[in-house]
């Protein structure tokens, strides 16, 4: 034991010589400015950290224990030779050994320590991967190369790389444990839609939800939006797997069985439907915005001669909604005795649309209670999952490449200080 103490204060002495020698070497003479001060200690940064690295990678590699070990597929595996493998971590790329056995079950080799240092695709250890995953939700997997170069010169990885990357990890995400939310203290409010996102085979529709507790007329600033306690839920799959995702998470927040939640939608039937059957102890909101589309289209039927008129009874019947809730729209439209073919086809169609949903737009209940009357924070959630990363120029995607990327978006949207690396030992293990 004192033989590897001695052994590693030698190694802590050379490191601290070569380390003084190099800062004596780069310390300015003279008169410099910010940004040459910052070159060199960027570049005394990289070197020294590079090779503490490498030093400490390859104390750790090339070890086995015994001549057998435990192949993925259950059957034991045979010691063969080492094998090199060039290493991709945050500090560079190091060529280090690794104990190499092969299966006679299974026919195939593994290195052990590749599994349990989590490593992925283009040998890259879980920081790495954490890293290049996150810039792939965030930027188009083309780009994040130069991003890479400028925030760690030392990573070097290609496009498929990074895609790759951010697949597995994507793909892990709702198998892994994730942080969750405590229990709602503010009113606590569900909302779904969906977004198209551009295929190879056409577009095709992207469900989104968000769960969160409103505030009226929040703040803009970052601490604001985190009291909002947004959670972002993305798929491919089935409007019914979304809906009952979004309300299985808003059950992990409601402060107690009997709480009400506010369940908001534009109007599709869908909606309603899944909400009845997954959400118990819900308050049904139709989102104010499309209502005040449809209204818009009613007082263009009415006044269509008389542009200043049809503005005045659309601002007195949205007084009225907020106020009293449906029931003076009701009557007015009721009352309204349309001249020709076209409004009384619209008087037919927006009548019923308000009829039917009238006990969702009790609006003054649900200002009272707390709870927002928009769909403002699923619009939001569709831009910034879908719009904000899959419609870029000229970007088509695959439903099996795009789902993972939706996972990991929401994740990163949900919890932005996500450590990613689990995910990473999860999927090395898979």
């Amino acid at each position: 034991m004192s033989s590897d103490r001695s052994a590693h204060e030698r190694k802590l002495d050379e490191f601290a010589r070569r380390y003084r020698e190099r800062l004596a070497r780069e310390w300015p003479e003279g008169e410099t400015d910010v940004t040459r001060i910052e070159e060199i200690v960027a570049r005394v940064e990289r070197e020294t950290m590079q090779e503490i690295a490498e030093e400490m990678i390859r104390e750790q590699t090339g070890k086995r224990k015994g001549n057998q070990a435990t192949c993925p597929c259950g059957a034991r595996a045979t010691y063969r030779k080492q094998a090199g493998l060039s290493l991709v971590t945050a500090f560079g790329r190091f060529r280090v050994q690794r104990a190499y056995f092969y299966c006679a079950a299974c026919r195939k080799g593994h290195c052990p320590q590749d599994l349990a240092w989590g490593l992925g695709p283009a040998h890259t250890t879980p920081t790495v991967q954490s890293l290049a995953a996150y810039l792939g939700a965030t930027q188009p997997y083309v780009q994040v190369g130069a991003t890479l170069r400028r925030l760690r010169p030392a990573i070097r990885l290609d496009t498929k790389s990074v895609e790759l990357i951010a697949q597995r990890l994507g793909e892990q995400l709702p198998l892994g444990p994730r942080p969750e939310f405590a229990p709602a203290s503010r009113p606590l409010a569900a909302a779904v839609d969906a977004a198209m996102l551009p295929t190879r085979a056409g577009y095709k529709e992207t469900r989104c939800g968000v769960i969160y507790e409103p505030e009226w007329n929040p703040a803009r600033t970052p601490r604001a939006e985190a009291e909002l306690r947004k959670e972002y839920v993305g798929t491919l799959a089935s409007r019914e797997d979304l809906v009952r995702e979004v309300c299985a998470r808003v059950e992990q927040r409601r402060p107690t069985p009997s709480t009400k939640v506010a369940a908001l939608g534009d109007g599709a039937d869908w909606i309603w439907e899944h909400f009845a059957r997954y959400l118990p102890q819900r308050v049904e909101i139709l989102d104010f915005y499309h209502v005040m589309e449809h209204l818009a289209a009613v007082a263009s039927a009415q006044y269509s001669e008389d542009t200043e008129v049809a503005q005045a009874w659309l601002a007195r019947m949205k007084k009225n909604l907020l106020r009293y809730g449906p029931g003076p729209l009701l009557r007015a439209l009721a009352a309204w005795q349309p001249p020709d073919v076209t409004a009384q086809e619209v008087k037919r169609r927006e009548e019923g649309y308000f009829t039917r949903h009238q006990e969702r737009m009790d609006y003054p209940t649900y200002l009272a209670a707390g709870f927002p009357i928009g769909s403002g924070a699923v619009e939001g959630a569709c831009k910034h999952l879908v719009a904000d990363r899959f419609r870029g120029a000229g970007m088509r995607w695959n439903a099996t490449t795009a789902e993972p990327l939706l996972q990991l978006r929401a994740a990163l949207l949900t919890h932005p200080d996500l450590d990613l690396r689990p995910y990473a030992a999860l999927a090395a293990a898979a």
